[in-house]
């Protein structure tokens, strides 16, 4: 009898010592909730950026003196059909005139140190085909 109490007595050990090891143990920490789903971007009509970067692109050109058809300068060099007109920055631009090439004041002949508005078709190379020279410091 004394084996079954010591067994018994055992068994009742060995349960108190397993559930205060179980106890003992830290719990999983709980998993966290899922993430809503961000708002969606709305969306922009198509073009919109390009027209928005060409226009800015635009401003910016024109207030250094910089457009595709167009050069505000100063005249550098004048020789039969070709012109070079120094914009600001020290920038300088190739002029190519043709027959049809409109100068204003009619009649005027261009010189170096003259302040010319140009305009005309713009070239692959940069330079530009002109179309009509306004002279802005004209006496």
């Amino acid at each position: 009898m004394t084996t079954r109490f010591v067994a018994a007595f055992a068994a009742v050990l060995f349960a108190l010592a397993g559930s205060a090891l179980a106890a003992t143990q830290p719990t999983p920490p709980p998993t966290p909730p899922p993430n809503a789903a961000p708002n969606p971007v709305p969306s922009v009509p198509a073009g919109i950026e390009q027209d928005a970067i060409n226009a800015l692109g635009n401003i910016v050109k024109g207030a250094f003196g910089w457009n595709n058809n167009e050069a505000i300068g100063t005249v550098t060099f004048y020789r039969g059909y070709e012109l070079q007109v120094r914009m600001q920055l020290n920038r300088y631009r190739e002029i190519h005139l043709h027959k049809g090439t409109v100068i204003n004041p009619r009649g005027w002949t261009l010189q170096p140190g003259q302040t010319v508005d140009v305009r005309g078709r713009a070239n692959a190379d940069g330079s530009l085909n002109a179309d009509m020279i306004v002279v802005q410091n004209a006496h």
